[in-house]
């Protein structure tokens, strides 16, 4: 260990207890975001005496062990991490203060860029995940899936809200290749797992039915797939899922959904009906060229097994580069 300067350890000391106390005492309703604020100083003051080595941090735990376990030698070591990775900027004007500190700890603990901890500490705080739904989807990759355009109409890229509720991939870990023998098994399985199906999709989704009715002025009888409700964008959301590749004689049974839907269940404060087709594969040129020039708000986007994912990402980020 290289010598420690007394004097300027116990400055050290004093200031991370004043930082301490006078962060305690503001008000309750903002304890998490005085915390988070507290530890991004206390990291500050540690890497401004990085040379002094892992001693100084162990000799600070056990001054600071009176104001309990949150500066054990970890966490004060946490703190280092999380000061070295942000900026103040950042910290005030990121949700990061408004989510736990030990999810900020998983989140750098997992990521391997700024860019991803910051994508992660967003999608956190914007769909309310708890730790455990944070880790399942730092395990279906859903930073590097984020980093792949989905294939949607100009009409839907022009809208920035209802742009958010596509992605160009889906995967569903529940999923397994027996479920994929039918449309049926598919569905019931997706149903099945409801709350996990939800949460792939994204936030503000509330789902209408399954195998929906759809009965015609002319009654004729139509069965949707699946019809959420999208609470943010005051919309329908007709989502058609199939178990092979897109076929563009697909979409037309999409945007037939979608236009009825329109016409006998949008009230005044819907917006327009959206239209997902959900496909094991889909070419690239082939979807975009089918979404060409469609007036509807129309996506087509891809699901994947949790194996298949590692070998698609890899193809689909090369492309992007």
């Amino acid at each position: 260990m290289k010598e420690i300067i007394e004097k300027d350890y116990f400055n050290d000391l004093k200031k991370i207890k004043e930082t301490i106390r006078q962060n305690q005492n503001k008000a309750m309703v903002y304890v998490n975001s005085q915390m988070i604020l507290t530890y991004y100083q206390i990291g500050t003051i540690i890497n401004q005496r990085k040379i002094w080595g892992s001693k100084y941090i162990e000799k600070l735990s056990n001054d600071l062990s009176e104001y309990g376990k949150g500066y054990s030698y970890d966490n004060l070591n946490f703190m280092t991490k999380f000061a070295s990775n942000f900026t103040k900027k950042e910290i005030v004007e990121q949700p990061a203060q408004k989510i736990p500190w030990f999810t900020i700890v998983k989140i750098m603990q997992k990521s391997k860029s700024h860019e991803e901890m910051l994508f992660y500490i967003n999608a956190t705080h914007n769909n309310g995940w708890s730790r455990s739904m944070l880790l399942n989807q730092i395990e279906l990759k859903a930073y590097e899936r984020s980093l792949i355009e989905p294939q949607t109409t100009e009409i839907v890229k022009n809208n920035e809200i209802t742009n958010q509720i596509f992605k160009d991939t889906y995967v569903f870990d529940f999923i397994k290749s027996d479920d994929l023998k039918s449309e049926e098994n598919f569905k019931n399985r997706l149903l099945n797992n409801v709350l996990k199906f939800l949460q792939e999709l994204g936030p503000d989704f509330a789902l209408i039915g399954k195998e929906y009715k759809l009965v015609t002025p002319t009654n004729e009888h139509f069965y949707i797939d699946l019809l959420m409700y999208h609470t943010k964008i005051h919309a329908y959301v007709v989502i058609e899922v199939k178990i092979g590749k897109f076929d563009p004689r697909d979409l037309g049974q999409l945007i037939f959904y979608v236009n009825a839907i329109d016409d006998l269940e949008k009230t005044e404060i819907d917006n327009d009906t959206v239209g997902l087709l959900l496909c094991k594969e889909a070419d690239s040129y082939v979807a975009k060229t089918s979404l060409k020039k469609n007036i509807s708000k129309l996506g087509i986007s891809k699901y994947k097994l949790l194996e298949e994912l590692p070998e698609y990402l890899e193809k689909k980020l090369n492309e992007v580069e």
